[in-house]
């Protein structure tokens, strides 16, 4: 059936939709009213009471919000994926599309108060909150939050970084930073309690105000509850706004009250007695504007309040509230119809006037509706099966019959209205007569399901009916019978089943469900339907052929239940289900739609079906074509063959450059060839960009593709080309003509591959269009590598797509069956389709191209038609080619054409007149067969000639006067797998699927012969005298031919599978052999060409045929992975060794399979993956061809597994063949799938190679040093955290939270009352209030490098240590700290651009890794960067400009990422290496160039758009060098690198190339390298191997250098970090000291001594003086002094310490060890006593308070307790108590020194008497010295809930015991009340260690806190605020 001469136009919408949803009614600045209903926004002039319809969303809207400028809208849609649209309310123009980062669906949208940024949040479970850029549709920041549903979501005025989201029983603030949202939950204190968070408000002065669901409003400033306005509503608060008079809010309780801006109430206005049809009104939404209050209903109204006029609200927009709504009919004779819902409400509507005219309410849910004919009964079906009938207009009830309960879901009056049938859930059919009411009906039952729509026939005499399960029906009402035979014409035609409507099915739907209703117009024939999907169709009527063609038309969401015509056929109203909404539409009969209206909706109105005409040959094949390849396989196989360590044999010297290429890629692509700049002609084959020059008949090659090439666009300024290709991930590179480098990659948007690109005419953007499903397109702003737009093609084949010219916004795509126009909005394109209408017939379209005023688009098609489009209708059809026409191009005077039929047409400027054509059947050549036809597929004019490709693969140029002439042979579609080289000559001859042979000239790189063959040919060989050459073919036969005029001389015919390999024996040609895939190989006399023999017992198809050199054995290979031997003639099977094979002399070898070339197969690889190789004529390079695209030549012979080789790269996926000519000097290549055949010219060792070598695989056996700390750092696992497996013993006892407390958790104890606590209280303490980190003794230099730097200010440095940035002044040793990192920080750079002053980025361990980026003049974040790196980042580094920023990962493979961190918008990543990279760094003089360096590599990177391509460091062998392990990077002018290495040389490379090495600059690893950007100059450090410390300062070309010894570092330092500026260097080491040395008198300045490596565990601080002493497992005990913030002395013990305290006098210092031993040591650190009593760790001492006892416990669960005599300083064992339940802990005396707490692993106390050592019970009445202990009643509280995961590890208590302190396994410090026996207790938290805080302690005076690190080996000095 034909496409309806009717069309449809969306006149108005009646309905809001006000349920589940809020804050969705605005003022426009125009005035109008904004509000969204089904799948359609209504924008609303409530004075001109017209309406304007937004309806490009596929499903329910549900949110909305309003630009701060009142003029634009986003609005949001429930769906899967779903869509935000951001569009102008001016013209309903979109202005970005925004998708792929929600699921569910849209629950909130708000715009920022600059109107920049737009903030989402969804209805996934977790919910995702994301922020955009919508102009730039480019997601800034998203967060995926484990909460509940979220309700709202707001900007902070003024303040774009900061947002506010609530919900269900949250509120949450967020600081939006780089890419990362920081979350903050609401704190709400002690007058707030948790429940749900309805709506949200900014007021003044920064509050922000949130409506609850008690009615309470909620005051809120930097996330803390401020306070709460109680009862401000009676239920939810729905809905608040703010205007500039104030607030308004509004609720469950149908009141609106006003508020000033600080929440004072003004007024309140209720519109409890407003008649709105409905009781209980709910206020969902409120918007106040001026004097207008607008507000929205749960009951679907919008009612606007003028608050000068209060008591008279208007109502705006009414409609059906929440449930289905099925039931609908028009009057007969007026303008008005019904609708019925499960609101339980009937409603009269004016379909002129836009209005409701009346409102009734029924006992329960309308489901079916019918007028009379006369117009004055209305029938009502009910969902329990009640029928009513009611007069109208009066709406008064006649008559009532009680249903049974099953719904009717029909009425029908009959023509004459003297019968009503009325159809039931049941299947029942009851006819009534109206003239008796109810009683006494006809009973149809003849329905199994429920009946779904009944008509009668125009006599009245026969109903017609349609039932649930495919049931179509007639009954006669006289007799109740069902009628088997169609009867009568039907009055009206309102059924889904029947001959008539089958076409309205679409082909093959089985559902017919599917379709809700229809409607009939008679008189024109039109019928309109309503479906499942949204839509409202319109067919011819009748429509019998199913998939009929037919207009469709949107905006209802999920199912339209039905439709009908009003009375005059003039309109039609839809009704939908879910949606509640009634869509009412104008009907235009003759198609003319007026102007006025051509804009209310943009409905998909074309044809939906696709004429049945046939697809040309060539299209068709084409379209079927499967890009899938195996290729992608290999990427696994590569990682798998890095991992493999072996030292492998060496590559062969000498190498290949590509010399020419035969080919052009033209059966699967289209406009792939251009004229450049420099007059060469550009094209593709393979994997290769080609630029030819066709004076000198030269090519140069861009070969960093790694696939096929599909697609190829110029740049406007014909110096940059766009190539794009296949692959899963594929990449499209921007390659400049000049020098063949890439620009730009860009990646991670298309599939399979991508078909087309096109510049934009400014040359800025790039169009692509992808190989998926759905064809994807995308716009990229290509510099940059950034995708500014991404939308869905279509489903059908997309062919081109060409941008519209001038205009930089619009695009136009063709493919199958369509034409697409496209324009740019914000993130996405929105997309019209070609309109053909009656002026052509639908087409294929295959190219495309703008005049050159951009106002007309052409496009050619598959029947060769020009089609002349405007806007997207077609106005004009012109014939031009016979056959598809493939190629446009414009001209600045006319256009070009080319197609199938081979002819080249010129066209005038209108394209109406063909000026000339040229055909390539002129060319001419005796030696040159002619096919058929040569369809053009390329076309580029230039120099005054025309240059054509052909689907062929072959280019030709056009002169003026009309010669042709071949410039590039190729073969066309089909594999290439057939090759022989001449023995005499530098003659090539290739065979094809695409049955032709042809004869090369390798020297002068043209085509001698192309003859055509009878069958596909797949092998070819000349003899060894160069006359006879055999060709084999598929189906199994051979041709022996003259090699002088290639006449037939004999057919051979004995298998019936391919013949894959022929060979003649040497010498004199005496036999020939040819293997087949039958698995044998026949052996012919070459004198007659009769069989000899036939080699049999290969168990699978015969692979290679060699020959040794006396011709008789001959060896083969298989598909079974065999290597087989022959004796010839007799073609007996012979066993050989591996030593026999090696003893003969072979004449050819082309094996793949023989142990003499084992190594050749890489690991992880299978039998087919090596398709075929050649030994080289002086027999010592064997040449490789894969099924991965690579070329490789190996030393021959290559025994060992996995040799080593030089790989090339030009051919795409199978190379199938590989030959060396006669003389070795070129190497031949033949690509399965890509059709080329490549000519390339062996060199030298000592030649150079071009771009098209490729690096060998990965070599990982350098020469390698060795170094101890070097293979420490690299051996570093980060994902184990060293609190997992702690050095103390945890015991499985019940922890203290988890325990009987024995007081009752509301007890009071005075602290100023001693005798009522258990610590004794000093009374020259304070009471201790907060904490402020004063001081960090700490450097984290045994992982890291590079991470301590100069500053602008004078005398400031940053590095860090734990999880803190530290900015210190030198001078003052004043420190401030850098406190949002999360974990340890381990790598650290400075900003040293101007621009970006003080600006620094450092990246932590973790997970999920962070950089965060921020100021060290205001310790403020800048920048968030995450999502990418896992486990941790262990380098970063800014560019030269410092707008970038590169990272290396700690995952396995070390990925690399370049950042736009200003943005947090990832630039660029890659995987790296599985080897550990070290460091990496910028080019200082670069924004594109950065080199990083690990172990055993050093490699030099490109930034290429959104690619970053690696190129490993070279190393020529004439150095005689080998790779070693890089640890640092320096650079010069010039492209020079430095690179220092594991055994003290620094290497030099000029770009990636080694040109000399600096031998031993220092005598160990070179561990820091430094370029000064001012004077150029170089500092290097690292480690010596005499243990010295030394720094040198060398000149810009590393040649001399100045040496500055370090003597003050501690013992064994290795420099790790150097920063130099105004004449000092600054050094990190190692061992955590940080040094300066000033240049010029070499002075060396302590800066910062630490702990080196080790976890610290021992803490103590001095009894009367400010002084704290550590000890760690780097085996030293140190003393600090916290006033003069410095290092007081270190001692270095035996072993690694755990515990010390001091003497009560300070006389003293015990240090406990792992091994067993107690050190006590003198004030200034020297050993007195050591005491070897134990066996185990000691893991506390402690003095008595007397200074009389030593008490020492450890892991061996034992307690000693030592006198200690003070004159002789003599320490005794007095006793020791044993077997104790769990080990030693903590230790605490009591006041009087008569016994001690003694804390165990199984959370136990012990308390033990001394001197004699026995254990007493629990004393309430004990007074402690001290209270360390974590295990006590008084400190229950302590523990947190999740305490089962992990330990509290310390405690102390001040000493005036109003507060302790814990540390714990997560890094936390924690300020508690004392006593805290309340579990769970509330305090303070103080954050800046990472992993655990192994010991706290309070200074004599309490005026410090003293925190230790164990992982992060710092020390944490903390000022007590009194």
């Amino acid at each position: 059936m034909s496409i309806p001469k009717a069309q449809l136009r969306l006149d108005w919408i009646y309905g809001y939709r006000g349920h589940q949803c809020r804050n969705n009614i605005f003022y426009t600045d125009e005035g109008e009213i904004v509000y969204f209903v089904a799948a359609s926004v209504v924008v609303y002039n409530p004075v001109k009471k017209l309406q304007r319809h937004f309806i490009e969303h596929t499903d329910d809207v549900i949110s909305i919000c309003c630009h701060p400028n009142r003029r634009y809208v986003a609005s949001g849609e429930i769906g899967s994926k779903p869509v935000i649209y951001v569009w102008d309310t001016h013209g309903l123009n979109i202005l970005s599309v925004i998708s792929g980062n929600h699921g569910s669906g849209i629950a909130a949208l708000t715009f920022s108060s600059s109107g920049d940024q737009l903030g989402s949040v969804d209805l996934a479970e977790n919910s995702t909150f994301c922020i955009y850029d919508w102009k730039k549709g480019r997601l800034l920041a998203s967060h995926t939050q484990q909460s509940e549903r979220v309700f709202d979501i707001r900007f902070k005025p003024e303040d774009d970084s900061n947002i506010v989201t609530c919900g269900v029983k949250h509120i949450n603030f967020w600081k939006h930073c780089g890419n990362a949202l920081d979350i903050t939950q609401g704190k709400l204190g002690k007058c707030g309690e948790i429940q749900s968070q309805m709506c949200l408000v900014f007021g003044d002065n920064d509050v922000c105000y949130s409506g609850t669901l008690s009615g309470d409003i909620y005051q809120w400033r930097n996330g803390e509850l401020l306070s709460i306005t109680s009862h401000a509503h009676d239920g939810a608060i729905f809905s608040m706004d703010k205007s500039d008079e104030g607030i308004a809010s509004v609720g469950k309780d149908t009141v609106i009250k006003l508020w000033s801006n600080n929440l004072t109430l003004i007024t309140t206005l209720s519109l409890t007695n407003t008649n709105l049809g409905h009781d209980n009104l709910c206020l969902r939404s409120v918007k106040w504007f001026e004097d207008k209050i607008l507000v929205g209903t749960k009951t679907s109204a919008i009612i606007e309040v003028d608050v000068k006029d209060r008591s008279r609200p208007k109502i705006l927009v009414c409609g059906h509230s929440e449930g289905e709504m099925w039931a609908l009919d028009t009057h007969p004779k007026k303008d008005n119809f019904v609708t019925g819902s499960d609101d339980n409400t009937i409603r009269v509507w004016d379909a002129m006037k836009h209005s409701l005219l009346s409102v009734s309410t029924m006992s329960d849910a309308v489901r079916a509706l019918a007028f009379s004919p006369n117009g004055q009964e209305l029938a009502v079906g009910l969902r329990n099966g009640d029928l009513i009938l009611i007069e109208y207009p009066s709406m008064k009830k006649i008559a009532e019959l009680i249903g049974n309960g099953e719904a009717i879901h029909e009425l029908k009056f009959s023509p004459m209205g003297e019968h009503l049938a009325a159809g039931y859930n049941d299947g029942l059919i009851l006819i009534f007569n109206t003239s008796k009411g109810f009683s006494k009906p006809i009973i149809f039952r003849g329905h199994k399901e429920f009946v779904t729509h009944l008509d009668w026939s125009g006599c009245g005499e026969y109903l017609y009916s349609n039932a649930g399960i495919s049931e179509s029906k007639t009954f006669s009402v006289a007799t109740g019978e069902e009628v088997r035979k169609p009867c009568g014409i039907a009055s009206t035609y309102t059924r889904v089943l029947g001959d008539d409507v089958h076409g309205i099915y679409p082909k093959f739907m089985k559902d017919v469900n599917d379709i809700n209703s229809v409607d009939v117009d008679f008189d024109t024939g039109i019928l309109v339907s309503g479906d499942d999907y949204g839509n409202v169709n319109l067919f011819s009527f009748p429509s019998t052929k199913p998939g009929s063609k037919h207009r469709r038309y949107i905006g209802h969401s999920a199912h339209v239940t039905n439709v009908r015509y009003n009375f005059n056929k003039t309109m039609v109203l839809s009704i939908g289900g879910a949606d509640h909404s009634i869509f009412q539409w104008k009907v235009y009969k003759d198609m003319a739609v007026p102007h006025e209206h051509s804009h209310t909706v943009d409905s998909c109105d074309e044809e939906t079906d696709t004429s049945d005409a046939e697809l040309d040959s060539d299209i068709e094949q084409e379209t079927q074509i499967r890009y899938d390849r195996k290729r992608e396989d290999v990427k696994e196989k590569r990682v798998k063959s890095k991992m493999i360590k072996v030292n492998r044999p060496p590559a062969p010297d000498g190498g290949l450059n590509l010399d020419f290429v035969f080919g052009y890629r033209g059966y699967d692509c289209r406009n792939n060839i251009h004229f450049t700049a420099q007059k060469e002609i550009v094209y593709h084959v393979a994997a290769l960009g080609i630029l030819y020059n066709s004076e000198t008949h030269s090519q140069r090659f861009y070969t960093k593709h790694t696939d096929d090439i599909l697609c190829l666009s110029l740049h406007p300024h014909k110096d940059y080309v766009a190539t794009g290709q296949i692959g899963k991930d594929p990449t499209i590179h921007i390659w400049d003509t000049h020098n063949t480098s890439t620009i730009s990659i860009l990646k991670g948007q298309h599939q399979r591959g991508v078909c087309s690109v096109d510049f934009s005419s400014d040359g800025k953007m790039l169009a692509s269009v992808g190989l998926d499903d759905n064809h994807t397109v995308v716009i990229w702003g290509w510099r940059k590598g950034e995708k500014l737009a991404c939308v869905r093609g279509n489903k059908a084949r997309v062919f081109s797509i060409r941008w519209r010219t001038n205009v930089n916004d619009s695009l136009v795509s063709v493919g199958v069956k369509h034409i697409q126009f496209w324009t740019m909005k914000g993130g996405s394109l929105t997309s019209k389709r070609g309109i053909f209408g009656k002026v052509g017939k639908q087409a294929t379209m295959l190219c495309c191209v703008f005049s050159k005023s951009g106002d007309v688009c052409y496009s050619g098609a598959d029947n060769g038609m020009v089609y002349k489009w405007k806007g997207n209708n077609l106005v004009q059809v012109v014939p031009a080619h016979k056959g598809g026409l493939f190629v446009l191009i414009a001209l600045d005077k006319g256009f070009v054409s080319g197609g199938k039929d081979g002819c080249i047409s010129l066209w005038d400027e209108k394209f109406e007149k063909c000026l000339k054509q040229y055909s390539l059947s002129d060319f001419s050549n005796p030696n040159i067969e002619k096919p058929a036809t040569q369809s053009i597929r390329g076309i580029a004019l230039g120099q005054g000639k025309i240059i054509a490709g052909t689907r062929l693969g072959c280019i030709y140029e056009i002169s003026k006067a009309g010669e042709v002439d071949l410039l590039i042979p190729g073969h066309s579609e089909g594999e290439v797998w057939g090759l022989g080289v001449h023995p005499k000559e530098q003659i090539i001859a290739t065979v094809s699927d695409d049955k032709s042979l042809k004869i090369w000239d390798a020297v002068d790189r043209i085509i001698r012969v192309s003859k055509k063959l009878p069958l596909e040919a797949r092998s070819v060989c000349y003899s060894n005298c160069g006359k006879l050459l055999v060709v084999g073919f598929k189906d199994g036969s051979v041709q022996v031919l003259s090699s002088k005029d290639y006449s037939l001389i004999k057919q051979l015919h004995h298998r019936k599978e391919n013949i894959s390999c022929i060979s003649f024996s040497p010498c004199d040609d005496k036999y020939l052999a040819v293997g087949s895939h039958d698995n044998f190989v026949d052996l012919y006399n070459t004198s007659d060409f009769k069989r000899v023999c036939v080699c049999k017992g290969a168990s699978s198809y015969i692979t290679h045929i060699d020959w040794n050199k006396t011709g008789d054995l001959l060896m083969l290979n298989s598909g079974a992975s065999e290597c087989l031997f022959f004796e010839i003639p007799k073609g007996s099977r012979i066993p050989l060794k591996s030593t026999d094979i090696n003893s003969q002399s072979w004449e050819t070898w082309t094996s793949v399979l023989s142990p003499l070339c084992e190594g050749i197969w890489p690991p992880s690889s299978d039998v087919t993956d090596i398709n075929a190789a050649h030994l080289s004529q002086d027999g010592k390079i064997l040449a490789t061809a894969d099924d991965f695209g690579y070329v490789k030549l190996f030393e021959f012979p290559a025994l060992q597994k996995n040799a080593k080789c030089k790989r090339y790269v030009g051919h795409s996926a199978h190379v199938t063949n590989i030959r060396w000519t006669k003389d070795d000097s070129f190497l031949i290549t033949t690509g399965g799938g890509d059709t080329s055949v490549m000519i390339w010219s062996h060199r030298g060792f000592t030649q150079s190679s071009n771009n098209s070598e490729s690096d060998s695989e990965s070599d990982e056996s350098g020469d390698e040093a060795y170094d101890s700390d070097v293979e420490m750092e690299c051996s570093i696992n980060y994902n184990e955290k060293t609190y997992t497996n702690p050095i103390r013993v945890i015991g499985e006892g019940i922890r203290p939270d988890q325990k009987e407390s024995l007081y009752t958790p509301d007890t009071k104890i005075s602290r100023k009352q001693t005798k009522s606590c258990d610590v004794t209280r000093k009374r020259n303490c304070c009471e201790v209030n907060d904490l402020v980190l004063k001081q960090v003794y700490g450097y984290r230099g045994f992982d890291s490098r590079h991470n301590v730097h100069f500053l602008e200010s004078e005398n400031q440095i940053v590095y860090h240590a734990a999880g803190l940035g530290i900015v210190m002044d030198i001078e003052t040793k004043e420190q401030q700290f850098y406190s949002e990192h999360t974990d340890d920080i381990i790598c650290l750079s400075v900003n040293k651009h101007p621009k970006y002053r003080n600006i620094v980025a450092s990246g932590q361990i973790g997970s999920k890794a962070q950089i965060l980026v921020w100021s060290t003049e205001t310790l403020k974040t800048v920048s968030i960067l995450q999502g990418f790196h896992e486990m941790g980042v262990c380098a970063v580094n800014f560019s030269s400009s410092g707008k970038l920023l590169v990272s290396i990962g700690l995952d396995e493979f070390h990925s690399v990422a370049v950042w736009q961190w200003a943005e947090g918008a990832k630039l660029a990543s890659v995987q790296n290496t599985y080897l550990r990279v070290l460091y990496c760094e910028f080019r200082p003089d670069s924004d594109s160039k950065l080199v990083s360096v690990g172990q055993r590599h050093v490699y030099f990177w490109n930034l290429a758009g959104t690619a970053l391509i690696p190129k490993k460091g070279s190393i020529p062998n004439e150095l005689a060098v080998k790779m070693q392990t890089m640890l640092s990077i320096a650079f010069s002018t010039g492209g020079i690198t430095y690179t220092g290495s594991i055994s003290g040389d620094v290497y030099v490379w000029q770009d990636s190339s080694l040109i000399r090495l600096i031998s031993k600059c220092h005598s160990g690893p070179v561990l820091a390298l430094y370029t000064t950007l001012k004077d150029g100059l170089i500092v290097s450090g690292g480690k010596e191997r005499n243990g010295k410390c030394i720094v040198k300062l060398w000149d810009q070309s590393m040649k001399r250098s100045k040496t500055f010894p370090v003597d003050v570092a501690s013992t064994n330092s290795n420099v790790k970090a150097l920063s130099r500026s105004r004449g000092h260097i600054l050094t990190g080491t190692n061992k955590g000291d940080i040094l300066c040395i000033n240049e010029r008198s070499g002075h060396v300045s302590i800066i910062q001594q630490n702990h080196g490596n080790g976890e610290v565990w021992g803490l103590a601080t001095h009894p009367t003086q400010n002084i704290a002493a550590t000890v760690s497992s780097d085996k030293t005990v140190r003393l600090w002094n916290l006033e003069d913030k410095r290092m007081e002395g270190v001692g270095y013990l035996r072993c690694c310490g755990l515990t010390t305290d001091f003497h009560p006098n300070g006389s003293h210092l015990a240090v406990g060890c792992v091994d067993g031993t107690v050190i006590i040591l003198s004030p200034n650190l020297q050993q007195i006593q050591l005491i070897r009593d134990n066996n185990k760790q000691i893991q506390c001492v402690k003095f008595s308070p007397s200074g009389k006892f030593l008490a020492v416990g450890g892991e061996d669960r034992l307690l000693s307790l030592y006198t200690v005599t003070p004159v002789t300083s003599t320490y005794t064992r007095l006793n020791t108590t044993r077997s104790l339940n769990g080990s030693v802990l903590q230790i605490d005396w009591a006041e009087d020194s008569g016994h001690v707490a003694v804390s165990l692993s199984s959370y136990t106390t012990v308390y033990i008497s001394c001197p004699d050592g026995k254990t007493v019970p629990y004393n309430p009445n004990f007074i402690y010295h001290s209270s360390t202990t974590m295990i006590s009643d008084n400190l229950t509280g302590i523990w947190p809930k999740d305490s089962n995961k992990f330990d509290v590890n310390s405690a102390d208590v001040a000493h005036g015991s109003n507060v302790v302190v814990t540390g714990d396994d997560f890094g936390a410090i924690k300020l508690f009340e004392y006593p805290c026996r309340t579990k769970y207790a509330k305090h303070k938290n103080y954050y800046g260690h990472s992993a655990h805080v192994t010991g706290v302690r309070f200074t004599h005076d309490d005026q410090y806190l003293v925190s230790i690190g164990g992982e992060d080996s710092c020390i944490f000095v903390w000022e007590s605020q009194m």
